[in-house]
This record gives C-alpha cells, structure tokens and sequence, in this order.
C-alpha cells in the first residue's frame, strides 16, 4: 500500500509540475514577512475576530476570498457594520474549503530579473488529520479547492505562478528573505510521498533560492508541529522562541528546538538574537501561542488568550521589536488554539514594487574613536532610482539631539555611510534613510523613528576579552554583487589565510598566508565571474578558525 502510494503521489506531483509553463531562475529571492507588502489576504467566512478586520484594513489593503457575489455583499456588510474600510477591501472570487490562508496561500517571490510572483506549492491538508497526505488522492475532501486559490490569485494579480511539487505548508515555514529557511522536521517527513529528505532540500535550494534550510526537531509528540507555533524569525537576525512551564510534557522539546535555534547563522554570519515568550496554559496543557502572530509592515499583531501571561507576551514584542505597534487580538472562545491561531489565517500580499533595504547592525559594542561603517543595500524593485539627497544615517549620542550622515553609491544596490567615533561609554542609537522616485520611502529598521538600532562605545584601543577570539572577521555588504569587504581585528600580531569558497566547498579565491598587525585591517575581493548564492570565508591563524557567510547577487 506504502508503495502504491508514494507512486500516485509521484504522478501528481509531475501532473502539477508541468501545469504551468512558468519556471523560476537561478537567483530568486523569497521575499521575509517583514519586508514592505501591500496588505493581507483572509477568507470569507471568517476565521478571525471583527477587530482583527478592522485593524488589517486599516492603513492597509485587505484581500477577501470569497465564494460568490452573495458572499461578498454578506462580508460588505458585515465590514461596514464593524467600521471596516472598505476602500481599502479588494474582494476576489475563489472556491476555498479553509480559512488557513498561510498554509495554503501564496509564497512571494522575486525572479532574478527583479519581477514579482506567486510559488504554488502542493496543498492537501495534513498529515495529523486521518485522510492527510498519505490518503488515496482519488478521495476528495476539500483541500483541493485550496489548492487551487494561488493559480486564481495569480491570474488576479497580473503575475507569474510558479509551481513547486512539493509541500510547503506556510505555517511550517519562514525565511529571511536571504536564502535561509526554517522548518520543523515535519516539513521533511510530509514531502516523503514526494521526495527523499536530501532531493527536497535540494529542490528549495535549486527553485526557490532557499540555499541555507535549517531544520528543528519537531516540538511536539504528536500535532500539526508547525514552527510558527513554537518560534518566529522577527528579522533577520532575530528569532522569538516559545518557552513554557517546565512541567509541561512539551518542555523538553521546545527547549531542544531553542538550543538548535542558537547553533544558527544569520545571513550576516553572526549568531542570532534570541528572544523568549513565556507561554501559559489557557486550558489544561493547551498553552498560549503567542508565537503565532503576524508582521504587516510596522504593526505586530498578537492572539491573546485571557490569561496572565498576555501582557508580558506584548511587552515582549515590544522589547524585540522597539517602535513597532504590537496589538493583541482577543478571539471569542475556541478560535485561538495553541496549533492555529492569527499567524495560521493571514497571509501578507508582497509590495511588487518594494523598496527593500538590507543591513547588518552594528555590533553591540564597538571600540572608542573609531568611526563606524555603514552599509547598506538598497534595491528599487519599482525601477525607479534612488533619490541621491534621501540616503542617510541618521544618528545620536546619548539621547541628544537626532544628527545625519550621507549614504554614498559604492557599487550596484551598494550604499556605505558612517558614524563618526564617539568617546568611551557613549550610548549610540541611528537608522538608515533612503527613497526612490516610485514615491516610496524606507527605513531600517522599518519602525524608525520611534525604533532604531543601538550601540555601546567601549573603552579606549582594542583588548580581546578573557578567553576571547583571537582574531574577529567581519564581512560586508551582504548580500554582495561588485566587491566583498573583509574586515579582519587582531589583538596582537597574528599570521593568518584567508580563503573565499562557494556552497559546495570549491576555493573561489585565497588571499595567502598574511601578516595581521593590531587593529583593523581590511581586504577586499570582487566576484566578478562567480555565480549567484551563498559563499564564505573561512580565516584560520594557527588552531584558531572562523567563518562568516555572505550572500553574492548578480550586479
């Protein structure tokens, strides 16, 4: 019967895979849930309360399924009556048999000639529910009119739809908009009727530019296992995991998924920050999923559940995530469960024409009068170019008065600024500043002014810490296209190699054995020739070895 199976499963996966002539290339990106977006797509009937509604359609556009024009004079009226905007409401007619518009609905990309799409993975359910997706795909049971929604919102929104013949339920799957993914191994065990574990690793690396995919064990015994219920990447380089009672039977495995969470690399090649939201019991050992919840551009929206650990869980956030609008959303009784909850039944529609920016932090304590680079990348995905007098970093020192500093062109999407070095003990806050001639205006982080990045200034010269690296490497601007900067800090004088190498081990480039004297040196290598994706350097000084991760596009 196994066998039967997993060959019918094959023939539709083909079936799908040729459904659409539309094939992604080399040099895709999946777009994060944080990045700019024109709004949310939900279903009608419901699966959210009023308020929610009226929050999403806000300041934002709201997308509505519907099944009819009775439906949709159903929801109108239903939306004025609860204050909705419905200017801001764009009704689209679709068959649906769920409200879990994230596990089926559209995966946004952008192909490497910079244009907008839509992945349609398989949808068929789940495994946990009897009939999941190792039933006999002749018995129909609903989750094939899901399937169908993102070919219909393809055609609504004027894009490609790229198939992908695989599961990649949206709740067990998020991204940094980088080339990393994030799954539980319930991820891996759905696609076996498709694919051996290593082929569909390989398939999200080759059709989805998802090179890097991190996969945690599952957190629960039995259950739906999605991560968005255990943990939530807030950006790329912050994660928010889930903690509970450390009597609840689930301890040990969320606890095992946060210690793997901090073996990760961000795309910047630094560990991750890593948050925790207590989480409590709202009902026997059912406990809150605050984890759950949904990033629609500067707003956080949070299910709440009634219980004490509610508004820690929103003070949290705001920790996480300064500046940001973090809302919580009482639902009425059995909406809210610790698998599904707000996070589950939206899903954000990708501003084609986004202005992204990308930048890597300043670490949290920097050195005394050393000026402070900053780089950024800044892509106009509209066409349209930068506006030259609108790139800047904007700065502080020690909550005084708010200062600017110029961002300048240093090569393709490339901007370089900096601070200028502060005395010992200083307090640093800044963001980044940059428009284009679509009319669009970014920040980073997106919550600026009210949020902003912030460092430390250390004491005067440059001494490693007791049983600190010997040497620190920094690599910027990532992702890169004309040159890599590799910033190289030695504490006293070290002789050191360093070697650039692609995902799949190949030496691109060594810089030979090199002399390092205290201070900053750097170095700079420019790929021209090398294929798009991740790369590394490794630096290595005697036992002493370290590597960062670094992303190349094509210029």
């Amino acid at each position: 019967m196994k066998t039967f199976v997993l060959c019918v499963a094959s023939i539709h996966a083909a079936a799908l895979w040729s459904a659409v002539s539309a094939q992604p290339a080399s040099g895709v990106r999946m777009c994060a849930e944080w990045e700019p977006s024109f709004g949310t797509l939900i279903r009608w009937p419901l699966g959210i309360p009023p308020a929610l509604v009226v929050e999403l359609a806000e300041d934002d556009s709201l997308y509505v399924l519907v099944e009819s024009q009775s439906e949709q004079q159903q929801a109108e009226d239903d939306f004025e009556s609860w204050g909705v905007r419905l200017d801001h409401c764009r009704f689209i007619t679709a068959q649906t048999w769920s409200h879990w518009t994230r596990d089926w609905g559209p995966h946004s990309m952008f192909d490497e000639q910079g244009d907008w799409g839509i992945i349609d993975p398989v949808f068929d359910g789940y495994p946990w529910i009897p009939g999941g997706p190792y039933r006999n795909y002749t018995e129909g049971r609903g989750y094939e009119e899901d399937d169908q929604v993102n070919a219909v919102l393809a055609q609504e929104f004027s894009c490609p739809l790229y198939p992908f013949p695989a599961y990649l339920t949206g709740g067990n799957f998020m991204n940094d908009g980088h080339g990393c993914g994030f799954s539980t191994l319930a991820m891996l065990s759905e696609n076996e009727v498709f694919w051996a574990h290593s082929q569909f690793l390989d398939l999200a690396a080759s059709e989805l530019g998802v090179s890097d995919y991190f996969i945690t064990v599952n957190p629960e015994e039995f259950g739906i296992q999605h991560i968005d219920c255990v943990a939530k990447l807030l950006d790329e380089e912050t994660i928010l995991v889930k903690q509970v009672p450390s009597w609840h039977p689930e301890y040990g495995r969320i606890e095992t998924v946060c210690d793997q969470l901090t073996t990760a690399i961000s795309c910047y090649g630094t560990p991750y920050h890593i948050f925790r939201v207590q989480c409590d019991p709202y009902s026997g050992n059912d406990v809150a999923s605050y984890t759950n919840s949904y990033i629609l551009n500067t707003k956080v929206l949070v299910p709440m559940f009634g219980i004490q650990s509610d508004a820690a869980a929103l003070q949290t956030y705001e920790a996480a995530m300064p500046g940001y609008e973090v809302i919580g959303f009482m639902a009425e009784p059995d909406m809210w469960f610790y698998y599904d909850a707000l996070h589950c039944r939206t899903r954000e529609i990708m501003d084609r024409s986004m202005l992204l920016l990308w930048h890597r932090r300043v670490d949290d304590q920097v050195p005394a009068s050393t000026d402070i680079p900053i780089s950024v990348m800044a892509h106009p995905y509209s066409g349209a170019g930068l506006i030259s007098d609108s790139l800047r970093v904007v700065w502080r020192v020690d909550e005084s008065a708010w200062m600017e500093s110029p961002l300048l062109p240093s090569g393709t999407d490339s901007l370089e600024g900096v601070i200028p070095g502060q005395p010992m003990g200083s307090s640093v806050d800044y963001y980044v500043v940059a428009a284009d001639l679509s009319g669009r205006r970014e920040t980073l982080p997106r919550s600026a002014p009210a949020g902003f990045y912030s460092f430390q200034v250390a004491q005067t010269g440059l001494q490693p810490d007791s049983g600190g690296p010997a040497l620190v490497l920094e690599v910027t601007p990532c992702p890169a296209s004309s040159y890599v900067n590799m910033d190289v800090t030695a504490f006293e004088i070290k002789e050191a190699e360093i070697g650039i190498y692609d995902i799949s081990g190949r030496l691109l480039c060594t810089l030979g054995s090199t002399l390092l004297y205290p201070g900053t040196s750097r170095f700079a290598w420019q790929p021209d020739g090398a294929s798009p994706g991740v790369c590394f350097v490794r630096l290595t000084a005697g036992e002493f070895e370290t590597t960062q991760r670094f992303v190349v596009i094509v210029a």
